[in-house]
């Protein structure tokens, strides 16, 4: 029987170590994947500030960890055994809490997640609407958005923020993008971020990037399409209700079921 993505070649550039559940669900489907993460996820450094939270973790009432990539590089530095148990956790995504589950055990009762999984759903999650006096960390990447703390202390939190990881270009020449391509060019690409977006054009040449803009492009939020067109991207776009495996999965099906 064929699969509803026969035919098509999928250009998936996620972090490398966030592609094999999704690569497989689109296999699965009928598609050809092909490897190119734009993004390389780095742990953050040792640091004093780093061994205060870890070591102060009793101070706290609630954890919100904004993504996968964090809650692995927390627990770089948190040893799970020092969890306090009436730790409350958010999390942004069903892989985020695959994540923590993977560390901690199931946080059952604990957890604190909305759906869509974004900054501004869990924002609406009952659990997180009286935090006054509650002190709350945020666990997140370099330079990550401020909406959640921002809003947190508007509403009486204190909040402090932990960067454990950085996102960096990954340091490739563009014969690798050529070579990868050769015998197929994708005809889809998923983008998840900004800027990992903007990466995938420092990565190719311009022959490609020319090409890149003319093929359907899987996006994960409205403010990307706005991105997008602002690179010159000129195909269809594709804009996920949810930024899980399945949920990009199953936007792709309907987006090919719908040509």
């Amino acid at each position: 029987m064929p699969g509803r993505l026969d035919g098509m070649v999928v250009l998936n550039t996620r972090p490398a170590r966030q592609q094999a559940r999704l690569s497989a669900l689109l296999e699965a489907e009928g598609a050809t994947l092909l490897s190119f993460p734009v993004i390389e996820i780095v742990s953050a450094e040792a640091n004093p500030a780093l061994r205060r939270i870890a070591g102060g973790l009793a101070q706290y009432d609630v954890m919100i960890f904004v993504s996968r990539n964090a809650v692995d590089g927390a627990f770089v530095f948190i040893d799970a055994a020092a969890v306090p148990a009436k730790m409350r956790f958010g999390v942004i995504g069903p892989s985020t809490r695959e994540a923590l589950t993977g560390h901690i055990g199931d946080p059952g009762a604990r957890l604190i997640a909305s759906e869509p999984y974004n900054s501004e759903a869990l924002l609406e999650a009952d659990d997180l609407q009286r935090v006054d006096g509650k002190r709350i960390l945020i666990l997140r990447g370099q330079e990550g958005r401020n909406l959640l703390g921002d809003e947190l202390a508007a509403r009486g939190a204190a909040v402090d923020y932990c960067e454990v990881y950085r996102r960096e270009l990954p340091r490739r020449d563009f014969d690798a993008f050529n070579r990868l391509v050769a015998a197929a060019f994708p005809t889809l690409v998923i983008l998840t971020s900004n800027e990992g977006m903007h990466n995938l054009f420092e990565l190719v040449d311009d022959t490609a990037a020319g090409r890149l803009r003319q093929i359907p492009w899987l996006l994960i939020s409205e403010r990307m399409r706005e991105s997008a067109l602002k690179l010159g991207h000129n195909a269809s776009i594709i804009v996920a209700s949810s930024a899980s495996d399945s949920g990009i999965r199953q936007a792709i099906c309907d987006w090919a079921n719908q040509r």
